[in-house]
């Protein structure tokens, strides 16, 4: 190099020294420098905003040249929220530095996005990767949980650690998928309000909350949104150019009629229906619709409260461009394979339309579920429910609460019968007479089979007849007896890994890991349970509803399903002041049973159900037979139940009647007038999308 070439070098790098940082907008800084690897999202290569216009409002407003401080997102799944996340993160590295936090739910949520999504778009970025040394040198400032860069640091923390939320001062915060953060962190409290409190020094900060709503009362982005300017976006019709937000009860599609009556769906023939003119738009003008007035298109999102600090925005997943994300089509038939069991019917609301699920367990009264109780006797089991479990609540006021259950396809059940039973927990003598009697004691089915108690599950949590719970389970470990105890975290699995225990003799030696003590999520079945009480609500016929109950239950059973209520406040189910909830816990633990690993409905394969059905409820093959009669023998085959007295505590006395001594049950007229699921044509209610409180 020449000294004319040197001295040119010389002012080129002046000028660059002393040249003007650009002032982008985040939506410009990702147009003209993300770069979107392929191996996170289907079309890799260079950002444009312009594929998915609804997300250039929110990334300016969380640029440093916008006033707002802080953004809330509540939307479908795979729609808007990590894409935002990720731009906002990388312009603040690249136009204005300092110390930044994003917290995901747990550890290893956050190390899938880092390996997954942050760490493959910092090595497809050179202008980022310059500013982030590789990891792969030996102290280069980029760690799992740390990313440095000139004039700042991103830290990586979850939202179950206290130390990693309230030990760093930060300037921009992001908070992803905060409906999946615990309620409270011990004695430190919402993981939220900790995290925001990081960025109290800084007053040009930046707060970014992102999340798929859950249950409406118990989910925070909702409240964030509603705390917020609460905007949504607009577009336009194709045919009539006026405004409006997609729903989805405006999206339709083709019904027909078979010869034998039953309606027929079909939903690849979806279509949008224009509220205004009411004409079909289809899938294919989502581009022209999407477009924001920013790149001369008629779309815009619009705030219900504009005067509020903090904008707010919803977006549910009809607007996933074309070949991103569910067809109209596709999200259609997610609707119809959900719709009927309320536990799917909640993951479609909040996956793809972004919505809270509306959670009726505060207002579940025991007058509406009395009503529902059908005119089938106790120890009835009806067909096309297949396998048997048993709850047991045990009471240390000195009588044993036994719910029994029947379950079938789908996790569909109807109370056998609940009977509380005098008993001292003390002594294994009332063990064997209340509990070892009443569960071998077999239900004949209308097809004339017997039914055993495949198994039983028994509440540990008493603390003071605990070893008495243990010496019964591991007397009777061979015998599909368990005993449970309650998780003291929420959204646990409904039955957990068991941890060996050790029980207590009676000349008080012990027996070093005598019993399995299997942990059960009571909260995570008693939201399941009541998703699908709350879901049978829009059911007439009998067949349709996930959980059936006799008439012959008392209104003190009613009242002990409906004893408690989730208090969104704490997280917690809550006992309702006065009512005893027995019927409810030993339900629970009948679940609970059912998931046991050796039954496992919640897995079960429709091969398996018919294999069990053949076995269980054999048909007759000669259509001029008589079917078995339920009643033959039934006396000598099934011993009368134990008698049922009053307990101290006031609980109802009655005698379980078996339906196979019944003399006045005519078991024909109850085969025919209670048709197998798998026999009968599924009640369809005429369902229309527009009737919104029809289905949700």
């Amino acid at each position: 190099m020449n000294l004319k070439d040197g001295y040119a070098a010389v002012l080129e790098a002046a000028a660059d020294g002393w040249a003007l940082p650009e002032k982008l907008w985040t939506s410009e800084w990702a147009d003209k420098y993300r770069q979107v690897p392929s191996k996170s999202s289907p079309e890799g290569g260079q950002w444009r905003t312009s594929r998915t216009p609804y997300a250039r409002e929110p990334m300016d407003e969380l640029c440093s040249r916008s006033r707002t401080q802080e953004v809330v997102i509540m939307a479908a799944s795979q729609v808007l929220k990590t894409e935002v996340l990720l731009n906002f993160v990388f312009e603040s590295i690249d136009q204005d530095p300092g110390p930044m936090m994003v917290v995901q739910p747990t550890e290893k949520a956050v190390k899938d996005f880092v390996s997954q999504r942050l760490d493959p778009a910092i090595i497809a970025m050179e202008r980022i990767s310059a500013k982030i040394p590789s990891a792969r040198k030996r102290d280069s400032g980029n760690k799992i949980t740390e990313k440095n860069f000139p004039g700042g640091v991103l830290y990586l923390g979850w939202s179950n650690s206290p130390s990693e939320l309230a030990s760093k001062p930060i300037k921009k915060l992001a908070l992803d998928e905060v409906d999946r953060y615990p309620v409270s962190l011990k004695d430190e409290g919402s993981p939220v309000k900790l995290a925001e409190q990081r960025t109290a020094n800084f007053p040009r900060r930046k707060i970014l909350k992102t999340s798929t709503p859950k249950v409406r009362g118990a989910s925070v982005i909702t409240d964030e949104y509603e705390s917020s300017s609460m905007a949504q976006y607009w577009v336009p019709c194709p045919h009539c150019q006026e405004l409006q937000v997609l729903q989805f009860e405006n999206l339709r599609w083709k019904k027909t009629t078979d010869d034998d009556g039953k309606k027929r769906h079909w939903p690849d023939t979806a279509a949008y229906v224009c509220e205004h003119c009411g004409s079909e738009i289809e899938e294919r003008n989502k581009p022209w619709m999407l477009a924001d007035k920013a790149m001369g298109g008629l779309a815009e999102w619009r705030h219900r409260h504009p005067d509020r600090a903090k904008k707010g925005y919803h977006i549910n997943g009809l607007y996933s461009p074309v070949g991103l994300g569910f067809s109209w089509a596709e999200r259609a038939q997610k609707f119809l394979d959900a719709k009927a069991d309320p536990a799917k019917l909640q993951t479609f609301v909040n996956l793809h339309l972004g919505e809270p699920y509306e959670d009726h367990s505060d207002q579940m009264q025991s007058a509406a579920l009395q009503v529902r109780g059908e005119p089938y006797p106790l120890r009835t089991v009806l067909p096309g429910y297949l396998i048997l479990t048993l709850g047991v609540d045990v009471q240390r006021a000195g009588y044993f609460a036994l719910h029994l259950v029947v379950w079938g396809r789908g996790e569909r059940c109807h109370t056998v019968d609940y009977t509380e039973i005098p008993g001292d927990p003390s002594r294994q003598e009332d063990w064997e007479r209340v509990i070892t009697t009443y569960r071998r004691k077999p239900v004949r089915n209308a097809f004339g089979v017997d039914l055993k108690v495949s198994m039983t599950a028994i509440d540990s949590g008493d603390g003071v007849t605990v070893h008495e719970a243990y010496k019964y389970a591991r007397k009777y470990r061979h015998d599909d007896v368990i005993v449970l105890k309650g998780y003291s975290q929420p959204n646990k699995p409904i039955l957990g890994r068991p941890s060996k225990q050790d029980v207590r003799n009676a000349d008080g030696t012990m027996d070093k890991h005598g019993v399995d003590l299997w942990m059960i999520g009571t909260d995570t079945a008693k939201g399941t349970l009541f998703a699908r009480l709350d879901g049978d609500l829009m059911h007439d016929q009998f067949t349709d509803r996930m959980a059936r109950y006799s008439a012959e239950l008392p209104a003190t059973f009613y009242e002990g399903i409906a004893s408690e209520f989730y208090d969104a406040d704490t997280g917690r189910w809550v006992k309702r002041p006065g009512k005893r909830n027995e019927p409810l816990d030993t339900w629970v633990y009948a679940y609970a049973a059912a998931h046991h690993p050796r039954i496992a409905i919640h897995t079960a394969r429709s091969a398996d159900w018919d294999e069990l059905e053949k076995m269980l409820e054999p048909r007759v093959h000669d259509m001029f037979a008589q079917p078995l009669p339920a009643t033959a023998d039934a006396e000598q085959a099934t011993p009368p139940p134990p008698e049922v007295q009053t307990s101290a505590l006031g609980a109802t006395d009655h005698t379980s009647t078996d339906p196979a001594t019944d003399p006045t049950i005519d078991h024909d007229a109850a085969e025919a007038a209670h048709a197998s699921p798998a026999q009968a044509a599924r009640h369809d209610d005429d369902w229309v999308p527009d009737m919104r409180d029809d289905w949700i």
